[in-house]
């Protein structure tokens, strides 16, 4: 009797190990959160080592390979084990209006979870 029950205590276990690790690579499989930066050389840092900090890490939208303040936040998130999907769209000199009229259509080119 004591094997049938080490039997079924030992089924009942692996089955829950299954479960718990299908939970987990299902909330690893989640997409990142997608968040958008638009400035201008305060948010890429102009004049200073950090506009071009990790650039490799965030989409630069003009492909100018920018890595600015964005790049920093993706660190931080990265650091704090959060998935995050950073991109950026900068001008230097530019208030938001530039961005409104001119870039629309790379700023609209997706959904984004934030902005």
């Amino acid at each position: 009797m004591r094997r049938h029950a080490w039997s079924r205590w030992l089924s009942t276990v692996s089955a829950l190990a299954v479960v718990v690790s299908l939970q987990l690579t299902a909330v690893h499989a989640q997409s990142a959160t997608s968040v958008l930066f638009v400035g201008n050389s305060f948010t890429f840092a102009a004049g200073s080592p950090v506009r071009f900090y990790r650039a490799d890490t965030v989409n630069d939208l003009n492909d100018e390979g920018i890595g600015g303040v964005p790049a920093l936040f993706k660190s931080f998130t990265a650091q704090a084990g959060l998935n995050y999907d950073v991109s950026l769209e900068t001008r230097g000199g530019a208030g938001f209006e530039f961005h409104l009229e001119s870039k629309l259509g790379a700023i609209n080119s997706r959904s984004w979870d934030k902005s």
